[in-house]
């Protein structure tokens, strides 16, 4: 049996929906494939609502129809979710370095208000630091230690000085696409991630292997392949989302190592000439 109506959305009611969902599309993402990241449809999940955000791509029309199902089925509902979003919000928007505002909040509270949503009390008395959060700077040894390790020149530019300058996830995720575009350019194959590593190193001919022991080539081939796949997989596809949560410089620090030495493991132009 369908939910019976609560309220009737007017055209006037409709817009003030659309631009509650234009403002609160930048508070929080629709969808994360991190694991404990909240977003619109988690919140929307645990009132086992999540079905209105269904069966639509863009975000902002998938949150304007969740919106308006919201506001037309369910009267004291609309303020749970809020109360959700904004404390999630606030730490999203922080970690993204461009922190809540105040404006935004109330901007919320008048549009809620219009639409007869009285949150006014309540969402004052909200506090917001506007400041916008310090950047960390790694440990110094560890610092030291990427500059004086030998280096690939792929991960000692771009990657290297985004670490230096606290952008640990950063400088993960550009280290892991350059490994992918270094790929992409040594195989001449139009594929991407996973299917491109298991493609491009499927028999060892872009894999330096001199320094493995014969024996041992064809199972070094092998494992170099699916840890190849297992980064782009682990690593790549999950630093690319700007939601995944923010990790130490020690883990960061580790990953770029692993991520070198996939870099020296795979062999130079002029090796692959003389092959």
């Amino acid at each position: 049996m369908a939910k019976k109506t609560v309220r009737k959305v007017t055209a006037n009611k409709k817009i003030l929906l659309n631009q509650l969902a234009e403002l609160l599309c930048q508070f929080l993402p629709l969808s994360s494939n991190a694991k404990n990241t909240i977003t619109f449809k988690s919140i929307f999940a645990e009132s086992r609502i999540e079905k209105y955000l269904v069966g639509y791509d863009v975000k902002v029309q998938a949150i304007e129809n969740g919106l308006t199902q919201l506001y037309r089925r369910h009267d004291r509902l609309p303020k749970t979710i809020i109360r959700k979003v904004i404390p999630a919000a606030i730490y999203y928007r922080f970690y993204k370095r461009k922190p809540l505002t105040k404006r935004e909040i109330e901007k919320l509270s008048d549009i809620l208000f219009e639409l007869d949503i009285d949150m006014r009390e309540e969402l004052t008395e909200i506090e917001i630091d506007e400041t916008l959060p310090r950047i960390e700077v790694p440990p110094k040894q560890l610092e030291e230690h990427l500059r004086n390790h030998d280096l690939d020149p792929n991960i000692s530019t771009e990657p290297l000085q985004l670490f230096s300058d606290g952008h640990f996830n950063e400088a993960v995720r550009k280290a892991a696409e350059r490994l992918e575009d270094f790929v992409q350019e040594i195989s001449n194959l139009e594929l991407s991630g996973r299917d491109l590593m298991a493609n491009a190193f499927r028999d060892g001919t872009y894999i330096n292997i001199s320094n493995i022991q014969p024996e041992n080539q064809q199972g070094f081939i092998e494992g170099y392949k699916f840890l190849a796949m297992g980064t782009m997989a682990s690593i790549r596809n999950i630093f690319s989302h700007g939601d995944e949560e923010r990790r130490s410089p020690e883990e960061c620090f580790e990953m770029l190592l692993f991520i070198n030495w996939l870099f020296r493991s795979i062999k130079t132009v002029e090796e692959q000439e003389e092959d």
